[in-house]
């Protein structure tokens, strides 16, 4: 039992992101409005497991034990989107985190090839806190030398000092369990579904 576990994938048939931006909008008499950031934006997603094995069931009846509640995280990749866009990317080796701007929301990474980057990729790399950084790649790019630079969606953080390790395959994003996990257990069919919330560190 550790945070930061990989979330067990058999059986998954729901897996919905959902961009959440934490800002409030009050409107002033005159009709305009005055945006507040809250807080930082984030990944909400809702999971869905449908486990037609006994096994299936008890592999992620263990897990979710284990999370204690909300006490430890879990990491999970876009399960619906494990794969970039080029389907010449097949790899991450000798991929390296060269910059990130979290002022221009841009994030740079060098020996890859010839890949490019396409609207709606997901990328991701550890953190200087050992947390994930996951983010959405806002527009097409292409590489240069080997080198590209992507715009990205939310704004990166600071990175790890010495194993970022980005991942263009199966980017990993670490969640938090929030509310309750909804348990069915019928005759022959079992399901587990539940809402995870990222945590950024």
């Amino acid at each position: 039992m550790s945070a930061g576990a990989l979330l067990p994938c058999r059986g998954i048939v729901k897996s919905e992101w959902v961009p959440t931006v934490q800002q409030t909008t009050p409107e002033t008499l005159s009709g305009s409005v005055d945006v507040l950031e809250l807080g930082r934006s984030h990944w909400t997603v809702d999971f869905e497991f449908d486990l037609s094995r006994r096994s299936y069931f008890d592999d992620i009846a263990v897990f979710m034990a284990e999370r204690d509640g909300s006490d430890l995280t879990f990491t999970a990749p876009r399960h619906f989107r494990k794969f970039p866009g080029d389907p010449l990317i097949t790899s991450d080796i000798g991929v390296a985190l060269t910059s990130v701007s979290s002022a221009s929301r841009t994030v740079t990474l060098s020996g890859v090839g010839t890949g490019q980057a396409t609207k709606g990729d997901m990328i991701s790399y550890r953190t200087a806190s050992n947390g994930y950084w996951t983010g959405l790649v806002r527009a097409d790019a292409t590489p240069a030398a080997g080198s590209i630079t992507m715009s990205v969606w939310p704004a990166p953080v600071a990175v790890h000092a010495t194993t970022p390790a980005p991942r263009r395959i199966e980017a990993l994003a670490e969640f938090r369990i929030v509310g309750a996990v909804k348990w069915s257990e019928l005759a022959k069919r079992r399901s587990v579904s539940f809402t995870g919330r990222q945590v950024i560190r």
